[in-house]
């Protein structure tokens, strides 16, 4: 049984709250939910009321309009990864319908390399590179499975001189923390199938942990904006906080992760149907001109996003999403040397 796989959540207060909560007399109807969120410890013994989830319990939701979110519990992680890479993957086929947002890793799942090879478009929010962290980059691209991956918020003084030849790989996106403005954050989001958020991206004012590398880092509302974004997005159906033990967190940091999936609870209320659900016929076509080669912009007027056309091995071409600064940029015939990374 599903229930059996999951520590109920015990603390009060759930008895006709809006997220449906697996506790000890319960477990959530979680076919009927759009979003399945649960917890990960590597150390049941020590948790008893689960921060994270009185934080959640105490924030205003707003279901009415049908979507609805299901809180598994916590799932005990003994095997760095791999009973958890089998339950996303079991969650994944018997719920379809729904998106998964898991947290409370630790960052050293390796069992969990498989289940990111399963997915073409990735999103990984990181302060930095190093070794203890990407093992598995190596193992994704030697696998040419993917498609595209966005290494996002990188401070680029904390980053190893072999991890930055990452950004000259034709089917990778280093975007460092300067880049992140809210509409990039939405951009580097838009096609990811997974979205991996290492928690110490953030910057050590906004959580007041001692576990942060660097006093730099995103702040509150990038933070907002980056699960926000995650929700709208049309393609995610996996959003992973990591870094970030359950079994000793302070309560800013339960505080943080809650504002966070709340953000993106909203964010999936919001979605427009857009490219790719949306055919390519229904975009604004426009021919532009980069360093002499020609292509074109191609923008949504109702969701107000764009993509430009770039060169693809496999395909020929392909739309990769922009920025409307970015963009508009490009139409003016400013700043175009921006683009040369997507060649």
């Amino acid at each position: 049984m599903l229930e059996d796989v999951f520590l109920p959540v015990s603390i009060q207060g759930l008895h006709n709250h809006p997220i449906d909560w697996h506790t000890k007399s319960s477990f959530p109807d979680a076919g009927q939910a759009k979003l399945l969120v649960f917890g990960v410890t590597d150390k049941p013994e020590i948790l008893t009321d689960f921060p994270v989830c009185r934080v959640l319990r105490d924030l205003v939701w707003n279901v009415s309009n049908g979507t609805k979110i299901a809180h598994l519990g916590v799932f005990v992680d003994n095997d760095k990864g791999s009973g958890l890479a089998k339950l996303i993957d079991f969650l994944h086929k018997r719920y379809s319908q729904a998106r998964l947002l898991i947290y409370g890793l630790r960052g050293n799942e390796t069992g969990l390399t498989s289940l990111v090879l399963n997915f073409k478009q990735l999103t990984f929010f990181v302060p930095e590179l190093g070794k203890d962290y990407f093992r598995l980059i190596p193992e994704i691209i030697s696998s040419l499975k993917f498609d595209h991956i966005v290494l996002a918020g990188v401070q680029q003084y904390l980053t190893g001189h072999d991890y930055q030849k990452l950004a000259s790989y034709p089917r990778i996106d280093l975007w460092y923390l300067r880049d992140l403005d809210n509409e990039q954050i939405e951009v580097v989001e838009r096609h990811a199938g997974l979205i991996w958020v290492d928690y110490r991206v953030l910057a050590r004012s906004v959580t007041g942990s001692e576990i942060l590398p660097h006093p730099a880092g995103m702040d509150v509302k990038q933070w907002a904006a980056l699960f926000y974004y995650a929700g709208i997005s049309l393609a995610n159906r996996l959003t992973v906080i990591s870094h970030v033990g359950l079994d000793n967190i302070i309560h800013v940091d339960s505080e943080v992760m809650a504002v966070g999936i709340w953000h993106f609870f909203e964010g999936m209320k919001n979605k427009i149907k857009d490219y790719p659900l949306l055919s390519i016929q229904n975009l604004e076509k426009t021919e532009v001109y980069v360093h002499d080669y020609r292509t074109f912009l191609y923008h949504n007027a109702q969701t107000g996003r764009w993509w430009i056309e770039v060169p693809d091995s496999e395909r020929g071409t392909k739309l990769h999403p922009l920025s409307s600064r970015v963009a508009m940029d490009v139409i003016e015939g400013r700043n175009a040397d921006l683009l040369l990374k997507f060649w």
